[in-house]
């Protein structure tokens, strides 16, 4: 079961939007696992069976986390300039981080169930399978639409695999990240950078190419939709 919801009133999509909010809020302030679903309520002044209409448990909430933050990836590269894969990917990411920030200890207070395969929030369940696969076609539109994007389809295909898994790694990277100003995680992003700057210009070697599709292959068997 995911968090997707029927059409609702405008009413009803404000009660749940100001659920959703407070959900946020107190994991911040008091940690996830301290949260409840009655705190949920108590905050957001509705009652604890509404609160579970709109979210049957604060690990749905998490989902919802997901899916806001897939929509702002996506929107973020549906703007981004025709400039080549290593730059388009370096801009997402940097972006992509700065939107997160103010939120961090969220995600570092759901990090151990959202790695776990069996959690039904995590990152790799078969709840939040549709968000991957959604999320592998948006990289896959960040390299075909980059000013080099590659000309065999396969080959675009396979680097939006691999884009989409060095941005959860990266993200996973940053939640751990205790360096100043996250000064190690653009360190990070610098070096991928570059190392996909190489990787673009050596994929007219078959060796190279083929490695990467190789490459893709594997990884998607886990973090494919």
């Amino acid at each position: 079961m995911t968090s997707e919801q029927p059409t609702l009133t405008p009413k009803a999509q404000e009660t749940r939007q100001r659920i959703f909010d407070t959900a946020v809020k107190l994991f911040m302030e008091k940690g996830y696992e301290e949260t409840t679903m009655r705190d949920i309520a108590a905050e957001a002044e509705c009652s604890l069976g509404l609160a579970y209409r709109y979210f049957e448990s604060k690990e749905v909430v998490v989902i919802e986390l997901y899916r806001h933050l897939a929509a702002n990836t996506k929107a973020r590269i549906d703007a981004l300039p025709s400039l080549p894969i290593a730059e388009r990917f370096y801009q997402i990411m940097t972006e992509v981080i700065q939107a997160v920030t103010p939120f961090r200890p969220v995600w570092q207070g759901i990090f151990g169930g959202a790695l776990n395969p069996n959690s039904r929030y995590g990152v790799l369940g078969e709840t939040t399978a549709d968000i991957r696969a959604e999320m592998k076609e948006v990289f896959e539109r960040l390299a075909s639409e980059a000013s080099d994007a590659p000309k065999k389809p396969d080959q675009i295909a396979a680097m939006g695999m691999l884009l989409y898994v060095a941005y959860l790694m990266t993200l996973l990277f940053w939640i751990s990240d205790r360096s100043p100003d996250y000064k190690t995680t653009y360190q990070l992003l610098d070096f991928s950078r570059d190392t996909l700057t190489l990787i673009r210009g050596a994929l007219v070697l078959p060796p190279v190419a083929k490695g990467m599709m190789r490459l893709a292959g594997i990884v998607e068997q886990v973090f494919g939709g």
